[in-house]
């Protein structure tokens, strides 16, 4: 598939697990300059990938993540936003932490 993104600078934020890390793959592969980011140290298999270690629910972290994106490799010029976090429970059953946290 050639989705006309060789050298663009794409930012996946919850790419170190699951459906994040995949794009951040699929991006990689069509000659992306790809930066993951997440909790952990590293995002495996994402090649050249630079990663970008970030707790991105924290103030002033989204900002962080751009910048070192940006210093290492230029202009983003995608942004997937995938970092985020669920609950299946009844609105009665979520505690207060867990609503901050959503």
């Amino acid at each position: 598939m050639d989705l006309g993104l060789q050298d663009s600078v794409c930012v996946v934020t919850g790419s170190t697990g699951g459906i994040g890390l995949e794009t951040a793959r699929l991006l990689a592969a069509e000659g992306a300059q790809v930066v993951t980011a997440g909790r952990t140290a590293t995002a495996p298999g994402v090649g050249e990938a630079l990663h970008v270690k970030v707790d991105l629910a924290a103030a002033g972290e989204p900002a962080r993540l751009i910048s070192e994106a940006e210093a290492h490799l230029g202009a983003v010029d995608v942004l997937v936003n995938n970092v985020g976090v669920a609950y299946q429970r009844t609105f009665e059953e979520v505690t207060d932490e867990q609503w901050d946290e959503l």
